[in-house]
């Protein structure tokens, strides 16, 4: 099955980067950057690189179709040292696709999701490397930064650098990739660029190898996140097999004959309570995800200044007696001209004066000593703190905040998810609701419900999914057998009355169907229209 894998990063120079390098690098060319005065040549590259071009707009300089002029150019407009000439969107091609279709899906994307909006594309596509996975096939992507005109780049586009900039361009390359897949390989299923929590899936998501642990794997070296991968697919695996499952009950139910007759008011009013469950369980994980406080560990840079706290206060308190020393000598009277004056004319001194002034010299004299030996105590504590023994204290130090604080984003992730797993399936619920509701506009005073699974399956979270599965079973072949405008109208209806409110049966003319039957699965009735989507 095809993948689903887009993610968009900053080329910044705060990182030591080179749009031009990132270029030459990802077309196998050789490049010069003039700002650096240095030569890019990866001409040599082995392998990789299947195809590269340049797509511009209209109003792009024509000489921009030259990739050295063109991120040459990028690099001058901008003039800060930690701008970010470039952006890249990595994206993995689907290997079902040939060389041919696959360079096709890429140019169409660039085209209509990047040129579109006014960037000058550098696309690279490049094959799977001889190391890795075979099925590799993907594609760089170095798009500007800044809006382009006849006389070369303008100002930035601050729309590009917004979070919803990558989530439109998620969601469009999702869409061109399912239009190609259509077209070159309709039998395979089509990508989402939703999360499998988004999408209502009961499924965990597998994490991102990268390229050292994806080395060690294929040297048959286990990794840390080779083995959560290869827990988390184990458990899904678990999953499918539980859907499989539950469709095999709902079919020997039907078979079985294990359904009996209930109003339709009871069934409707049976599921709204179990999806007002399921709405007050999603609020119990809200609150807790509220609750949940992520706290900033403490940087290393204010570590270090409270390493040195201590000591610092130190020095200000020998500074402080230092400046006290000295302003009571002066006010006693002692300063160098006076000094001056006592050894020009001894005589004019008394010896108590000569007393006060020695007490203060000697003060003085201490509390510079004091301060100098603080500084020195400074010095060397400031040197600890950068030193291996320093560095390895504090770590040890920040640890467990650091440990607490991923803790606590672990949690909050995992509240996340299921959260929004809830809110999919309080979506579906809702919808088997109205569905059910239609049937009941639509005449239907009875609706088969399965006689072994308790009506309290679906209180709890868990198994929700399984209660609704066999509610709405038959209300599923009652609504499929109607007229589609009828259907509609019944809708229409439903939605217009005020939550609560009564459904007045309004019966209709069905037409006349085989009797429904097991069809391994959900039972169905054969040949039904296309349920409208509600």
């Amino acid at each position: 099955m095809a993948i689903y894998s887009l993610r968009v990063q900053t080329i910044a120079r705060s990182h030591g980067r080179s749009v031009v390098a990132a270029a030459a690098y990802r077309s196998g060319t050789r490049l010069i950057d003039q700002r650096l005065d240095m030569e890019f040549d990866f001409s040599r590259k082995e392998g990789g690189v299947a195809h590269a071009m340049i797509l511009a707009p209209e109003n792009a300089p024509q000489e921009f179709v030259d990739r050295e002029r063109l991120w040459n150019a990028a690099e001058a407009a901008d003039r800060r040292k930690d701008s970010v000439p470039a952006q890249e969107i990595l994206i993995a091609l689907p290997h079902e696709l040939d060389e041919v279709q696959r360079r096709q899906l890429v140019e169409s994307f660039a085209r209509e999701s990047l040129v579109a909006r006014g960037m000058i594309a550098d696309v690279a596509i490049h094959r799977p490397s001889h190391a890795g996975d075979d099925r590799n096939d993907h594609a760089h992507i170095l798009v500007t930064t800044r809006n382009v005109g006849l006389a070369g780049f303008g100002k930035k586009n601050p729309e590009w650098n917004k979070r919803e900039f990558v989530t439109e361009v998620r969601r469009e390359w999702a869409q061109v990739l399912n239009r190609h897949l259509e077209q070159f390989a309709p039998g395979v299923a089509k990508v989402s660029e939703l999360s499998l929590a988004e999408q209502g899936s009961d499924r965990e998501p597998t994490e991102h190898l990268g390229p050292e642990a994806s080395a060690l794997e294929r040297r048959g070296e286990a990794t840390g996140r080779g083995d959560n991968n290869r827990d988390i697919e184990a458990q899904n695996a678990g999953l499918e097999a539980s859907d499989r499952k539950l469709d095999r009950e709902v079919g020997d139910a039907w078979r079985a004959g294990k359904w009996s007759q209930r109003p339709t008011d009871d069934v409707i009013q049976d599921m709204e309570s179990v999806r007002a469950e399921m709405v007050r369980q999603r609020d119990r994980w809200r609150k807790d995800h509220d609750e949940i406080e992520v706290l900033r560990p403490i940087s290393l840079r204010k570590f270090e200044a409270e390493m040195t706290r201590e000591t610092y206060r130190d020095l200000q308190r020998a500074r402080e007696r230092e400046e006290a020393a000295k302003a009571r000598a002066s006010a006693n009277g002692l300063s160098a001209k006076r000094i001056a004056l006592w050894i020009s004319n001894p005589s004019q001194a008394l010896l108590k004066t000569l007393v006060r002034w020695n007490k203060d010299l000697d003060q003085i004299a201490r509390t510079r000593r004091d301060r100098k030996r603080a500084e020195r105590a400074l010095e060397a504590r400031r040197a600890w703190v950068k030193s291996d023994a320093g560095r390895v204290h504090i770590d040890n130090l920040r640890q467990p905040q650091l440990d607490a604080a991923a803790k606590a984003r672990s949690q909050r992730r995992t509240l996340d998810r299921k959260i929004k797993r809830m809110e999919k399936r309080i979506e579906n619920a809702e919808r088997d609701i109205i569905r059910t509701k239609v049937a009941k506009r639509l005449g239907v005073e009875h609706l088969e419900t399965p006689t072994d699974v308790p009506m309290t399956a679906g209180r709890g979270s868990a198994n929700a999914r399984r209660y609704f599965r066999f509610m709405s079973a038959h209300t599923r072949i009652e609504v499929g057998r109607m007229p589609d405008e009828d259907v509609k109208a019944a809708l229409k209806f439903i939605q217009s009355l005020t939550p609560g409110a009564s459904i007045p049966a309004r019966p209709m003319k069905t037409p006349d169907l085989p009797p429904m039957s097991p069809t391994g699965g959900t039972p169905r009735a054969p040949d039904l229209p296309d349920l409208p989507d509600f």
